[in-house]
């Protein structure tokens, strides 16, 4: 039995088409592929889908402090160009101790200029341990103080496609969205058209996008396989207690 990889992007995007009755096709300046890798971004940016949780290592070198995340792993970088948020990152390699040891990307609004400026005279552990995403070069990694000695740092990240090849990207599955899910993506290219046609007032379009805000419902509600836990517990007599109020002294228990 063959592998199911689900629709191709070419297969959704003439099915979507016939179902608006080719309309959009008309519109010269309108690029059907580019319009549809744009709405799988803006789908997968709707939540943090548990599909869309990846991980990644970088080879961290002595006195380097930049790193480019897109790039592949032969030229230093990390081999993750889908990266859009870093969750977590830490050392795999070497001493606890070691910078940057464990970094922490959950920044307070403070904590991030610290972490661009240096951190010099606000906490020296921010300066120690702080990274940052450059925000005037994309998915470039910037630590605040250079590593002293050459680590493997892992790191886990969530993900979107973001496709700019669109010409060889269409003859394949969609990036990223399972395919079990590939279902909802005509409701989600067929809610960016009728969008463009007729605007949100038109009933096409509410009917369509309210379909689209249920597919994001079930897609959420996806369960994680890799992730799904058999729980058992026990109650032992009384498991809850409750005093005071107007039943007081009387225990209730449940």
């Amino acid at each position: 039995m063959p592998t199911v990889k689900g629709w191709t992007c070419a297969k959704i995007i003439s099915q979507v088409m016939g179902r608006t009755e080719n309309r959009a096709s008309n519109k010269p300046l309108f690029d059907t592929d580019f319009e549809f890798f744009t709405a799988l971004d803006e789908f997968c940016l709707e939540k943090h889908f548990w599909w869309r949780r990846k991980y990644a290592s970088l080879a961290v070198q002595a006195g380097k402090q930049t790193y480019d995340l897109g790039a592949a792993v032969t030229a230093g970088g990390a081999g993750a160009p889908d990266v859009q948020e870093i969750e977590e990152m830490f050392v795999v390699t070497g001493l606890p101790t070691s910078y940057p040891g464990r970094v922490n990307p959950r920044f307070t609004s403070r904590q991030q200029l610290a972490a661009i400026f240096g951190a010099q005279n606000v906490n020296q552990e921010i300066s120690r341990t702080g990274f940052f995403i450059d925000p005037n070069t994309f998915q470039q990694l910037t630590f605040t103080a250079p590593p002293p000695t050459s680590q493997t740092v892992a790191f886990t990240y969530w993900a979107i496609p973001m496709i700019t090849d669109t010409a060889a990207a269409r003859q394949n599955p969609p990036p990223l969205v399972p395919p079990w899910l590939h279902w909802g993506l005509i409701y989600m290219f067929e809610r960016r058209i009728y969008e463009y046609l007729y605007g949100q007032n038109d009933p096409r379009w509410t009917v369509s996008n309210q379909r689209y805000q249920e597919f994001i419902v079930k897609a959420a509600h996806s369960k994680d396989f890799s992730t799904q836990e058999a729980i058992h517990s026990t109650m032992q007599y009384p498991s809850v207690v409750a005093s005071g109020g107007r039943a007081w002294p009387r225990q209730f228990s449940r």
